[in-house]
């Protein structure tokens, strides 16, 4: 198995501004969630969420790294980011089929 070096202060600021970003994408739906109460956009809304807590969560493994190994973290990682893209799909499909 290659060994990947790799520096982890830079890792670690681009992976907190990622998740900065991440934070204020969740704030803006939670509140348009409010606004747009019950429905189909509720839902749909629901499943932006979820996917964007999805991706925040595959992004902060990235931050365990050294504590749990390059290969496990990545495959938590990319099952992760799956998960998150199924979420958007499954928002989509209900926004659009009705």
């Amino acid at each position: 198995m290659p060994n990947i070096a790799f520096n982890s202060t830079t890792l670690s600021i681009l992976v907190l501004l990622t998740l900065a970003v991440y934070l204020v994408i969740l704030f803006v739906f939670i509140s348009a969630r409010r606004k747009y109460k019950g429905g189909i956009v509720d839902l749909a809304i629901r499943f932006i969420i979820a996917s964007i807590a999805l991706l925040f969560i595959a992004d902060i493994t990235l931050l365990l790294l050294p504590l749990i190994g390059l290969q496990l973290g990545y495959t938590i990682h990319v099952l992760l980011k799956i998960s998150a893209m199924a979420c958007l799909a499954m928002g989509g499909l209900k926004l659009f089929a009705r």
